[in-house]
């Protein structure tokens, strides 16, 4: 009687698994999107990406994408980051899909002494991410190029030599990804890297005051590397 209670147990507990790893795969695959908002609220970012990614397989929508970029961002996965915020920067609704993240960002932050008069830019964060993410990987021609176009939408990102770079750039904002990347690589010591992104700065022109003086401390500092 024991052999046969302890074997109905196990069978009924295999039905149980068996059901609930059905009922997971259906999720999965039919509700992709709910199961990623389930896993960004317990933290796990990680697997967000997944379904992430998967919901936007689905819809295609750069809203998606973007989605798949922040949640690799937050997983501080890097491999995660260069795939999905390359091709969030590749797609042809970024520009006007930052526009809006910035609307919504900047009101939110608007007033809030907090942040003394700052203002947010997707566009700069996302690029700002990749390039982070590539000077990391030991790529650091391209991680400059990353943020080069961050300043320059013209700019092949892949083309940066710091034997022939001769670009001029116009305007050089508070925070912008070529500035953030500046600091991490001031904060590593990297004289190399340092010496090539001096080589980019020189040929940067700010628009007024605050972008000068951001321009010329970041200088200094790659200078005494």
């Amino acid at each position: 009687m024991k052999k046969i209670i302890i074997k109905s147990a196990l069978t009924t507990l295999g039905v149980v698994a068996g059901c609930a790893v059905f009922v997971f795969a259906v999720l999965s695959l039919g509700f992709p999107g709910t199961l990623c908002g389930w896993c960004e609220q317990l933290g796990n970012y990680g697997f967000a990406v997944k379904y992430a990614s998967l919901y936007y397989s689905y819809t295609g929508d750069v809203a998606d994408l973007a989605r798949c970029a922040d949640d690799s961002i937050l997983a501080e996965n890097d491999g995660y980051i260069i795939e999905y915020c390359t091709q969030l920067v590749d797609d042809e609704g970024f520009a006007q899909y930052c526009t809006v993240r910035d609307k919504e960002i900047n009101d939110g932050i608007s007033g809030d002494e907090n942040f003394g008069g700052i203002t947010f830019s997707y566009r700069h964060y996302i690029y700002g991410a990749v390039s982070a993410a590539e000077y990391r990987a030991g790529e650091s021609d391209l991680a400059i190029g990353y943020a080069i176009s961050s300043l320059n939408a013209g700019f092949d990102r892949t083309s940066f030599s710091a034997q022939t770079y001769s670009e001029k750039i116009e305007g050089f904002p508070v925070n912008n990804a070529l500035g953030s990347l500046s600091l991490r690589v001031i904060e590593n010591k990297d004289k190399t890297t340092g010496g090539k992104i001096l080589k980019v700065l020189e040929g940067v022109s700010p628009d007024g005051d605050d972008e000068g003086m951001y321009l010329a401390t970041l200088m200094v500092a790659l200078g005494g590397l």
